[in-house]
This record gives C-alpha cells, sequence and structure tokens, in this order.
C-alpha cells in the first residue's frame, strides 16, 4: 500500500483503486485508541486491513470508523470492515444511518449515476445499527491521546459530516472543501447541490482553523488559506452557472466558461482528463452547478408571477 504522508499521529494511504494514483485516500490515525477515516470503496477494505498490520494496529485495538458521507467511494467498505474490527464502531451523519443499515437504495442509485466505476467500487454490506454512532454538532470522540470533533457540513451531500483532530489541527472535509491536487483546490458539487448550505459549511470549518486538511481527494495540504479561496471560487462559479443557464446553455457550456475564466480547473482538468475517478467528479460538478442554476432560475421566475395579495 503506497503511503501519501504523515502528520502528527495521522497516515495517509493510497487506495491505488484502478491503478490510479492520488484519486481516493484514507486516513489511519495512529493514536491511543485508533481509528480509520475514510473507508474508501468496498474492493480496498483487506488494503486498509494491511495497511493497520503495516503500522502495527491490532484488529481490536481500532475504535472508531469516520465516514464523511455515503458516496461509495468515502464509505462503500464500511459495512465489510466493521465485520472484521469487533471493537469499532461507525460515526457518520444522522441522515447517513438509514442508509448504512440498509444500502440496497444507495446502490441502486449509485449504478445508475456512476455505471461500471460502481461496479468497480463494489457493492456496500450493510452495517448493523447497533454499530453506528449518529454524529451531532461538535460532538467529541475520544482517542485517548486526542479527540475527534464532528462537525455537520451539507451541501456537497445532505448527510456530509466533516471531522477535525483537535490537538493535531487536522480537518477531514471528505468532499465539504472541494478536490484537492498540485496545490490547487476546485469545488466538487454534484446534484443535488445546495450552494447556501456548501458556504455555510465552509464557514464552519474556517473557524476551526485547521493547520492540515486531509483530502480524500486527495492527501495532506497545509490549510493557510485554502478553505477561504474555495469558498470564492464556489461563489464564483454559481455564478458562471446562473449566467449560462440564463442562456440556455447547459454541462458543455459551463465546461468552456470554466477553461476560459478559471486557471486552476483548466490545469487540473487537463492533468486529470484521462482519471476514470477524477474526471468522473468533474462531470458530476458541472452537472451539480447547472441544475443549481436552473431550479434557482425557476424559483425566481415563480416569485416574479406570484400575485400579489390583497391589502
Amino acid at each position: 500500500m503506497l503511503s501519501c504522508g504523515v502528520k502528527g499521529m495521522v497516515h495517509c494511504f493510497d487506495s491505488e483503486i484502478f491503478g490510479e494514483r492520488g484519486s481516493i485516500a484514507f486516513y489511519i490515525v495512529k493514536t491511543e485508541k485508533p481509528a480509520i477515516v475514510e473507508t474508501g470503496p468496498a474492493t480496498i477494505a483487506d488494503r486498509i486491513l494491511k495497511s493497520l498490520e503495516d503500522l502495527r494496529i491490532d484488529r481490536d485495538e481500532v475504535r472508531y470508523l469516520f465516514i464523511t458521507h455515503i458516496h461509495l467511494d468515502h464509505s462503500g467498505g464500511v459495512g465489510r470492515l466493521i465485520k472484521l474490527l469487533p471493537n469499532a464502531k461507525v460515526v457518520c451523519h444522522p441522515k447517513a444511518t438509514k442508509h448504512l443499515i440498509n444500502p440496497k437504495k444507495l446502490w441502486e442509485a449509485s449504478k445508475s449515476a456512476l455505471g461500471g466505476v460502481a461496479e468497480a467500487y463494489g457493492e456496500p454490506e450493510p452495517v448493523g445499527e447497533g454499530l453506528i454512532v449518529p454524529a451531532s454538532e461538535r460532538q467529541k470522540f475520544d482517542l485517548g491521546n486526542d479527540t475527534m470533533l464532528s462537525v455537520l457540513t451539507p451541501g456537497h451531500a445532505p448527510h456530509h459530516v466533516s471531522f477535525f483532530l483537535e490537538r493535531d489541527k487536522i480537518l477531514f472535509p471528505g468532499d465539504s472543501a472541494g478536490v484537492y491536487g498540485f496545490g490547487k483546490v476546485v469545488p466538487t458539487t454534484p446534484p443535488p447541490f445546495r450552494l447556501e448550505e456548501a458556504i455555510h459549511s465552509l464557514d464552519k470549518m474556517i473557524e476551526l482553523k485547521p493547520e492540515f486538511i486531509a483530502y480524500t481527494h486527495f492527501g495532506f495540504a497545509e490549510n493557510h488559506d485554502l478553505l477561504e479561496k474555495l469558498r470564492n471560487r464556489l461563489i464564483k462559479w454559481s455564478e458562471i452557472a446562473l449566467a449560462v443557464a440564463e442562456k440556455g446553455g447547459g454541462t458543455q457550456e459551463l465546461h468552456s466558461e470554466l477553461m476560459k475564466n478559471d486557471e486552476d480547473y483548466q490545469e487540473l482538468y487537463e492533468i486529470t482528463k484521462e482519471s476514470v475517478i477524477i474526471s468522473g467528479f468533474h462531470k458530476l460538478t458541472l452537472l451539480g452547478l447547472v441544475d443549481y442554476a436552473r431550479l434557482k432560475l425557476q424559483n425566481e421566475s415563480k416569485m416574479e408571477f406570484r400575485e400579489p395579495k390583497n391589502l
């Protein structure tokens, strides 16, 4: 298993799914009470177990599996892993619980949206209800010599929660802080995307003042003003999407506008366009932004034609 770095007590590993490097990471927190953050797809469960072994962490030592949301690239393997980690609990957003207990609907939706990629990720296995801890806002989880804080961060998905390792000041944002690579960060906004919720979630993460961000896609990043940059970019991209939608354009037109107006998007697109995984993220981002813009315009149109109330 390819290591992608260590920060404090956090070890990053590359899942290398599809033979790709730099697409999907998972993290092992080697505290007194060890934890795993993001299980990735079901098909990499054995790789995670091997990584625990490499770090000399016994399976019965692992206390938590922290998953940011139920998309298969983040939590598809949780059902299989939890059966093999006898003292672990799964921590997730409250809205994710029902999908973990019965992942059938999630699996069907994933196959419809992702096609062959979902099949390669593998079908998720169910998690027993008694093994799930629905995270509340700013709930703290004791890891012995550090504490993991949960922060509810919807926007990318309604069932999204991020985690913050307080002593090491490392943020695990899942997809709520975009996709990172080559020193650049861009939004990931699959439908149904909610801009206002996404911005509010970013504001909560900014308040935490993380020193490092542990991206599932992909790897460690020094924060500096990375979250603020993403916040500004998210607003700008939404404005561009609205302008495109007003002219009747769709995802292709939005892609063309972003290629012209955003050098980071242009560079990351060119670098990752051959990646099965990352190129798929870009497509869903465009689709989510266009859907958001069309719905906003539709709602504004309804407001304009609504008859005023009688005085």
